[in-house]
């Protein structure tokens, strides 16, 4: 076969490179909608322009005419794979079933059969004639009425997806409507040039303009793909996401009728088939309830209880909408089923009141933990464990404060007596009244403990020596007019009282405690029943 290439001829060698760079970028984005049909219509441009070059390289009729019948390949194809594309890009695959795929084929593998035998029957091409002035390089070819056929089908297809595009168009963001736009564009490039051929406008007689407009349809295409991310980002059509969403979706009109439902929505209310155009009353004839209770609302959200035993509880939300001039068109309702998120809740709610109980529990145990490692069980005061603890932080807080603590150390005289006639019963008994008796007298801010046996330690913080002397006094006169009942006999003591401050006495509690206990061994010395404040 002899080659002699025109110029033009590398326009359509361009153009075929373009497409399949294209292709090969798009392949590795395949697994997107749209990128499979896409690469493969990108081939298919590129079988049309390259074997479009090697027609006009050609020498002699024959020749030309087998590199026309190669084109037909990618000339059939292109539309049905722009109208996948479209399909596919805009997510409607409700239209991709197998019985339309096949249907789809028909004309493009009829079309390819026809140029691959049109000797025999003339319907794709009726005649074959050099152009005028360019015999060496353009063929004319005279169109059968298979071709307009064909040319029909190509048109519907290519408009076809040019309309599910513009539809796409509307219903997306901006972002995704650059993406849409260059598709389009890109794709009334080459149908422009088409409609110059076949309308017999080419400046040269029998010219294809078309691969040469796809030439421009890679430029534009090249910058869908590298500027708006084409085939990376890919917008999710609304029937796609509204099919598939799990929540029910019910819009009403402004007369209360149903325009749209989704599949979720007829579940819910049991409808076997669409209730488009039914009014909502009748649609909503099991939650009758419901019904009346929201009949005339625009706006609200509630937690609703619907069903048997038990219940199915529904979060229902209901909003006005409104047309581009703010007219009222109807509602859009949506239920979303919580039964399990409630029951959740309330399992949660019942959980923490027990862990609450619980903690409570331990809180009241802890207490009465911390009762028992600082009080005395015996006479509910605090122990010596405790005093010895709180003793130096109220001599620390008073020397900051330059104040001063007082120290009473108090002692039931002749004790041990009471114990040995009476019994330990009867001398506990006792040493409950003084407990009580100190309880009853003291300011709030004042520490009494048992000391140990029968000694008992008040701590009077602030407290001057004098003022200390004057209530250990207050509590011996008390004491000694007590009366204690025990079984048949009535009990009565008294007490010594040895009182020391802080810090005239003394500088650390140890110290304090022992000049007191002097004092109080100086009181049983004089006699007993007194209160002695010890002296250096």
């Amino acid at each position: 076969m002899n080659w002699q290439f025109p110029p033009f001829a590398v326009a359509f060698i361009i153009a075929a490179a373009f497409a399949v760079v294209f292709a090969i970028i798009v392949w590795h984005r395949r697994a997107t909608p749209g990128g499979a049909p896409f690469a493969l219509l990108m081939l298919a441009i590129a079988d049309w322009s390259f074997a479009r070059a090697l027609e006009a390289g050609a020498v002699g009729i024959p020749a030309k005419v087998f590199w026309a019948k190669v084109e037909y390949l990618g000339i059939a194809s292109a539309a049905a794979l722009w109208l996948l594309f479209a399909l596919e890009y805009a997510r409607r695959n409700t239209w991709l079933t197998r019985r339309n795929m096949a249907l789809l084929w028909v004309v493009p593998a009829v079309t390819v059969g026809m140029a691959a035998t049109n000797e025999q029957h003339g319907l794709l091409w009726s005649s074959i004639a050099p152009s005028p002035g360019s015999e060496d390089t353009i063929l004319i070819y005279s169109h059968g009425a298979w071709f307009w056929i064909a040319a029909a089908f190509s048109y519907l297809a290519m408009l076809t997806g040019v309309f599910i595009l513009l539809h796409a168009v509307i219903r997306s963001p901006r972002f995704y409507r650059r993406q849409v736009g260059a598709l389009v564009l890109g794709t009334a490039i080459p149908l422009a040039g088409n409609v110059v051929y076949l309308a017999g406008l080419s400046p040269v007689p029998g010219l294809d303009l078309t691969p040469f407009a796809f030439t421009l349809t890679g430029f534009i295409y090249s910058l869908s793909i590298f500027q708006f991310r084409l085939f990376d980002i890919v917008p999710v059509a609304r029937d796609a996401l509204i099919e598939s969403m799990s929540d029910g979706v019910l819009v009403l009109d402004a007369q209360s009728r149903v325009v749209d439902i989704n599949p979720a929505a007829q579940r819910w209310i049991g409808a076997s088939s669409s209730p488009i155009g039914q009014r909502a009353d009748v649609v909503l004839a099991a939650w009758a309830d419901l019904v009346t209770h929201f009949r005339d609302v625009l706006e609200t959200r509630a937690e609703i209880a619907v069903g048997g035993d038990p219940p199915r509880c529904i979060d229902l939300r209901i909003s006005p909408l409104y047309d581009r001039r703010h007219r009222f068109t109807g509602r859009l309702i949506v239920f979303r089923e919580i039964t399990e998120r409630k029951r959740m809740e309330t399992e949660l709610h019942e959980a923490n009141e027990r862990l609450q109980f619980q903690l409570a529990e331990i809180e009241a145990l802890q207490i009465s933990l911390r009762e028992q490692a600082t009080r005395d069980s015996l006479t509910g005061l605090f122990n010596r464990r405790y005093l010895e603890e709180t003793l130096e932080r109220e001599l620390s807080r008073a020397a900051r404060e330059a104040a001063s603590v007082s120290l009473v150390m108090v002692d039931i005289d002749h004790f041990k007596g009471v114990n040995d006639v009476f019994g330990h019963d009867a001398g506990d008994a006792i040493l409950r009244a003084l407990s009580d008796l100190l309880r009853a007298h003291i300011r709030h801010g004042d520490i009494a403990c048992r000391y140990g046996g029968d000694e008992f330690v008040i701590v009077l913080p602030g407290a001057p020596l004098q003022t200390a002397y004057r209530r250990a006094e207050q509590w011996r006169e008390a004491f000694q007019s007590l009366r204690v009942e025990y079984e048949d006999v009535e009990l009565h003591a008294t007490l010594s009282s040895g009182i020391a401050a802080f810090p005239s006495h003394c500088r650390t509690g140890d110290e304090l405690l022992h000049v007191a206990d002097k004092a109080l061994y100086t009181a049983k010395a004089e006699g007993r029943n007194r209160a002695i404040v010890w002296a250096p």
